[in-house]
């Protein structure tokens, strides 16, 4: 090979990493809420609550507090690139890494600290979310827990 054709190889090969990272930067929270909110209203919650339990009874044979620690900066790095105008996402995105992190946990019995699957998801409402999340941003909380869940799962 010549000198032009090396170089455009690698020209190429950049090119197309760039095109990954640039496809993925911002990927949007709120398409995935619309999806969410094509289910009929009737089944959103029964929807949450299955998928909920369904990764935690996966995580639950896949991950120990140790594999965990050596994954979440990955975790972490790859729930960043979701990204979202809505206002008090911030909000979701804290309270939610906090409940998916304390379920997990207890899940896997870490200091002692047990539940038993399946939850309701009227226990996880009303006792594992703060005040701070307001009854419209509920929904997209759990979906965030349900993220970062199918993220760990994908590092692990």
């Amino acid at each position: 090979m010549n000198i032009n054709e090396l170089s455009n190889n690698f020209i190429k090969e950049i090119d197309n990493n760039v095109s990954l990272i640039i496809k993925v930067l911002n990927l949007d929270f709120e398409s995935l809420i619309n999806k969410f909110n094509k289910i009929p209203n009737e089944r959103k919650d029964e929807v949450l609550e299955f998928t909920i339990n369904k990764l935690l009874e996966e995580l639950k044979s896949k991950i120990t507090i140790d594999k965990y620690k050596l994954i979440t900066r990955s975790v972490d790095e790859i729930t960043d690139y979701y990204a979202s105008k809505k206002s008090n996402f911030d909000v979701i995105l804290e309270e939610g890494d906090k409940v998916a992190n304390d379920l997990l946990f207890k899940v896997i019995g870490i200091n002692k600290r047990v539940i038993e699957l399946p939850l309701k998801l009227e226990t996880i409402k009303d006792y594992c979310l703060s005040s701070d999340i307001k009854e419209e941003l509920i929904s997209d909380t759990l979906i965030w827990i349900i993220i970062r869940y199918i993220t760990i799962l994908k590092c692990v």
